[in-house]
C-alpha cells in the first residue's frame, strides 16, 4: 500500500473538514437563507485565512531573500577586502625584493 506524503495528508484532511462542514450545514435545521449566509460567511472566513496565510509566507520569503542578499553583499565586500589586502601585500613583497636585489 502506498504511503501518502505530508502535503497529500494535509490536503485530504482539509477536504474532509470541508465536506464534513458542508454536510453539517446542509442538514442543519435552519432556513435556506440562514444556511446560505452561513456558507457565505464560512467561505469568506476561509478566504480571509488563506489571504492572511499567503501574506505571512510572502513576508517570510522576503525576509529570507533580504537575509541572503545581506549575506552575499557582506561576503563580497569581505572578499574584495581580502583580494585588495593580498594585492597590496604582493606589491610590497615585489618592491622589497626589487630593493634587496639592487
Amino acid at each position: 500500500m502506498k504511503r501518502m506524503g505530508w502535503s497529500e495528508t494535509v490536503s485530504a484532511f482539509v477536504v474532509g473538514i470541508g465536506v464534513g462542514a458542508a454536510l453539517g450545514i446542509l442538514f442543519a435545521p435552519q432556513s435556506g437563507e440562514d444556511t446560505r449566509d452561513q456558507i457565505a460567511g464560512g467561505a469568506q472566513d476561509t478566504l480571509d485565512g488563506a489571504v492572511s496565510s499567503g501574506r505571512k509566507w510572502v513576508r517570510r520569503a522576503q525576509r529570507t531573500v533580504d537575509d541572503a542578499t545581506d549575506y552575499v553583499k557582506k561576503n563580497v565586500d569581505d572578499a574584495t577586502g581580502y583580494v585588495r589586502d593580498a594585492a597590496d601585500a604582493g606589491e610590497r613583497a615585489y618592491r622589497d625584493a626589487k630593493k634587496a636585489s639592487a
